[in-house]
C-alpha cells in the first residue's frame, strides 16, 4: 500500500506487550468460582465439570474473560447475600461435533438456563424467548455455560432489586 494510503498513527491500536501464557491466568481462582456456582450447581462433581468448561477449556482469552465477568457478578451477589438456586429453567444441550452426532447420545449440562429475566426482556413474546435461549445456549461449552451462568447470576441480582422477587 502506498504511504499516502496508510492510516495515520493515531488510528493504530496501541502496542501491548503480551503476557506469557504461563502467567496470563494467574488471577483466576477456581475455588472462588466454585463457591459462586454452588447455589446454581449443588453437586460437587457437576460443579467441577462446569468450572473446567468455564476456565479450563477453549481459548485462553475466553477462559480469562469468563472468570472476570463471573467474578464481578459473584462479588455483586456476595454484596447482596449470594446467588439464588435456579429452579426450573431450560436445559442446556451439549452440542456435539458432527463426527460424534451419530454415535453419542446428546445430553444436557448440569445447569439450567433460568427464564424469568429473559421472559421479561422478551416482553412475553415466546418466539423472542426461544431465540434468546438459542443464542445463549449455542456454541462450545465455554461460551454456552458462561452465558447460562451469567444469566443465572444476573437473574439473582434482579430478584434482589427493590420490587423483585427474592
Amino acid at each position: 500500500m502506498p504511504p499516502h494510503h496508510r492510516h495515520p498513527p493515531h488510528h493504530s491500536p496501541p502496542r501491548r506487550d503480551g503476557i506469557p501464557a504461563s502467567r496470563i491466568l494467574g488471577f483466576v481462582n477456581a475455588d472462588q468460582l466454585d463457591g459462586w456456582l454452588a447455589p446454581l450447581v449443588p453437586d460437587a462433581d457437576d460443579r467441577t465439570f462446569v468450572v473446567r468448561c468455564l476456565i479450563g477449556e477453549g481459548p485462553i482469552h475466553h477462559r480469562g474473560s469468563n472468570y472476570i465477568l463471573l467474578a464481578l457478578l459473584g462479588r455483586a451477589l456476595e454484596a447482596r447475600g449470594g446467588a439464588q438456586p435456579t429452579h426450573g429453567g431450560a436445559p442446556v444441550p451439549m452440542r456435539l461435533p458432527p463426527h460424534l452426532v451419530e454415535s453419542v447420545a446428546e445430553g444436557a449440562y448440569p445447569v439450567a438456563l433460568p427464564l424469568n429475566a429473559l421472559r421479561e426482556l422478551a416482553g412475553g413474546d415466546a418466539q423472542q424467548l426461544d431465540a434468546m435461549v438459542d443464542c445463549l445456549t449455542d456454541g462450545p461449552p465455554q461460551h454456552a455455560l458462561a452465558n447460562v451462568v451469567m444469566v443465572a447470576l444476573i437473574e439473582s441480582l434482579l430478584a434482589r432489586r427493590p420490587g423483585g422477587a427474592a
